[in-house]
């Protein structure tokens, strides 16, 4: 169970940027990625055949979740055409970075082909599981470690050809983007000239910058699950439950030990409840408003929330605190740097593709 939900943090937000773009190369993919079924091919890159196989593998989780956090009205021919344009674009950019990395004779040792093996494998809870998804895939073992290989090798191709030669950002560089925040934060006019798009990226980088100065609470929280839709029945047992409980830390018994006894969330309840720091944005509304609501050391009555009934006990408050530029400095540093990476690494793709032979079949 994750109360919070999702929001963007600066280092979030650095850390989008760290793809140097569009680039879908990660090592610890979900899919292990090819495909055995020789079947129509979509497009060919330099010679080297994209199968429609290894297309859906990619595009069908994509268009699944388009389709889960889209209203109909959205899911017009036009979008889902659209994304499945991209998707085979990303997979072309992916072959030219493999072929390019061969061409440069980029070198991957055995040793970090295994670590990469072994960061893959560590997903799965048996050796079974891990070849039965392999079976799945398609793939033999050694289809599978050059898999890795050729992902490696990508990835210190871009250190190579773009981030090493992406200048970092100098001093003036990071206060302007400093005293844009600034202004955006105390809603003042923003300074310099900027795109709509450029302003809801600075917009947003504000909010993570305010965010991380805002105030936080650090709490503990006991949680007696129970299913939205769940029959009467079964609420009136977890209330029931929930209250139990309430009496029981109303009787002097330890809070932690109790979460660790009761509580229905497996990522709080091994630590006695304890959820860390969070700020304002970070949990459900009901969680959140009665947890910021408590004085340190107090204990909330039975709270209810889309997860079922919590007790909730406040364990340090801080106050939100002006945002310093000391502070912030070196994280606004490596947003910019990440975001010149970012733009290099669309034009050296773009360079790739203008010297590469790229055929396209329809994709219907």
């Amino acid at each position: 169970m994750n109360m919070i939900k999702p929001f963007n943090t600066l280092s979030r937000k650095i850390a989008q940027k760290s793809s140097w773009g569009s680039l879908a190369v990660v090592l610890l993919c979900v899919s292990l990625g090819s495909a055995a079924v020789m079947d129509r091919t979509l497009a060919t890159v330099n010679g080297q055949a994209i199968l429609l196989s290894e297309f859906q593998k990619n595009a069908d989780p994509i268009l699944e979740q388009f389709k889960k956090a889209s209203p109909p009205t959205d899911q017009t021919p036009e979008r889902i055409a659209d994304l499945k344009k991209r998707v085979l674009d990303q997979m072309i950019d992916d072959r030219l970075l493999v072929q390019e990395a061969k061409k440069k004779n980029i070198h991957v040792s055995q040793l970090e082909v295994d670590d990469g093996v072994k960061k893959v494998h560590s997903r799965f809870a048996t050796e079974a599981e891990f070849n039965e998804e392999l079976q799945k895939e398609g793939m033999t073992y050694d289809e599978f470690r050059a898999h890795i290989q050729d992902q490696l090798s990508t990835i210190k191709l871009i250190d190579q050809e773009v981030k090493a030669k992406t200048p970092a950002p100098g001093d003036a560089d990071i206060k302007e983007l400093f005293d844009t925040i600034d202004a955006i934060i105390n809603d003042k006019p923003i300074p310099g000239s900027h795109t709509p798009s450029e302003i809801d990226e600075l917009k947003s980088l504000a909010r993570a910058v305010q965010h991380r100065f805002g105030e936080r609470v650090r709490a503990r929280h006991i949680l007696i699950r129970v299913a939205p839709g769940a029959p009467q029945e079964d609420r009136d047992k977890a209330l029931a439950k929930a209250k139990d409980v309430l009496k029981q830390l109303k009787n002097g018994a330890d809070f932690t030990e109790l979460a660790k006894k009761y509580s229905d969330d497996p990522g709080s309840k091994d630590r006695g409840g304890d959820l860390g720091y969070f700020s304002h944005g970070d949990m459900v509304p009901a969680f959140e408003t009665a947890a910021f609501a408590l004085d340190v050391g107090q204990t909330s009555d039975v709270v209810q929330t889309d997860y079922g009934y919590h007790i909730i006990r406040v364990e340090e408050k801080k106050a939100a605190s002006k945002v310093n530029y000391d502070d912030v400095k070196d994280d606004l540093k490596e947003y910019l740097f990440q975001q010149r990476g970012a733009k290099r690494f669309e034009e050296y793709i773009k360079d790739l593709r203008s010297k590469s032979e790229i055929k396209i079949n329809d994709l219907n």
